[in-house]
């Protein structure tokens, strides 16, 4: 029997475009079919083990998404109408939706994931029943188990899309939000004879991002490129994803970025080292390479005063440090840092599949060799 799983999560995406729709069964079944993606250590906001079985039952993963346009939902309650539409009239399980806290929503991405198995749902509880010990306690282990389970492939495949679209639409923006946002998410099964609704909050694909449909192509072979190495544990994407998943942005965010970039380089590496290769390999001329090594060199003073506990920084303090430049907030640095990063991971994924042998095997690294490459 086909079973449809969506996820409707919260995004703070933006576009000109009303609705766009992705099918990446294809991206996704380059990785699925790697006996080493269910040997992964890394995993995107759950732990639960991937499972070869369940895998291989998706038929169809497809990615919906409706942008943060001229104004958000929330202003019509536009995503509880969305979600109606493709689940049914919500009936006497409305406080469940209410729980899902759509209402909060500026835009709406479904992930949605198609699964031919024999399952037998737990039972939805009316208000009154959530009160009744007997029917709290009437759910189908079997079935919560395998949730739990989806769940995780899930969050994977949001965190594969996620990287992505960060590498084809590398954003620069002035705009985050100050404080927690309410959180939200409303997650489903149905088929012909059923449904189970359940409220089920992320933020993993609310970070603001701008999608332009003439650069979908571009997005279409990062997607294959990423594909191609997502099996490997590679903590370079967790670190990155880490700081760009969210739209509530702190300068623990602007670290994860600095630790993220620390991750192409070996343990041993000197900041002087990371600056040097980074500026080299990625800059096109003399003028970005002092742009990209001063903003190292500001990023690691940060760093390091916050670690050793010297001082504590915010994202609208400046920037330390001597510089001939006018003084920059670190919020606007943390937008270099963040596109910096893209075009290392960018870099690292093609020189990852390039290389037959690398060393490690599930990590990429840059050194003195990526400096030769890129002179000679």
């Amino acid at each position: 029997m086909e079973h449809i799983f969506r996820w409707f999560l919260p995004t703070s995406i933006r576009s000109n475009q009303k609705y766009f729709e992705f099918d990446i069964t294809k991206y996704c079944k380059t990785f699925f079919s790697n006996d080493l993606y269910f040997e992964r250590e890394i995993h995107f906001n759950r732990s639960y083990q991937f499972d070869r079985l369940l895998v291989e039952k998706f038929s169809n993963i497809t990615i919906k998404i409706y942008p943060f346009t001229s104004a958000p939902m929330s202003n019509t309650n536009e995503a509880e109408s969305i979600v109606e539409k493709e689940i049914g009239a919500f009936g006497d399980y409305q406080h469940i939706v209410s729980r899902g806290n759509l209402r909060r929503m500026q835009g709406l991405i479904i992930v949605q994931m198609s699964l031919n198995a024999d399952i037998s749902y737990s039972p939805n509880l009316k208000l009154e029943e959530e009160y009744d010990i007997e029917k709290i306690f009437s759910w189908n282990d079997e079935f919560e188990n395998l949730k739990s389970a989806i769940i995780s492939v899930a969050n994977d495949i949001c965190a594969f899309f996620l990287l992505g679209l960060h590498l084809t639409y590398p954003t620069h923006s002035t705009y985050h939000e100050s404080t927690p946002p309410q959180s939200s998410g409303l997650l489903s099964f149905t088929h012909e004879g059923g449904r189970y609704i359940m409220d089920e909050h992320s933020d993993i694909m609310s970070y603001p991002i701008l999608l332009e449909e003439k650069r979908l192509d571009i997005l279409a072979t990062n997607l294959g490129l990423i594909a191609q190495v997502w099996h490997k544990n590679i903590w370079s994407f967790h670190r990155f994803l880490k700081a760009v998943q969210s739209n509530y942005i702190t300068i623990d965010s602007f670290l994860d970025l600095v630790f993220a970039l620390e991750s192409f380089f070996d343990k041993n590496t000197s900041t002087e080292m990371m600056r040097l290769v980074t500026s080299i390999i990625i800059a096109n001329n003399r003028q970005d390479t002092q742009k990209i090594d001063q903003l190292l060199l500001n990023s690691f003073r940060i760093r390091n005063e916050v670690a050793h506990g010297g001082l504590h920084y915010r994202l609208y303090d400046y920037m330390p440090g001597k510089t001939k430049e006018k003084k920059k907030m670190i919020l606007e640095s943390f937008w270099e840092l963040k596109n910096l990063n893209i075009a290392l991971i960018s870099y690292g994924i093609r020189k990852l599949i390039a290389d037959k042998n690398p060393i490690p095997p599930s990590s990429i690294r840059f050194g003195v060799n990526d400096i030769l490459n890129k002179l000679f």
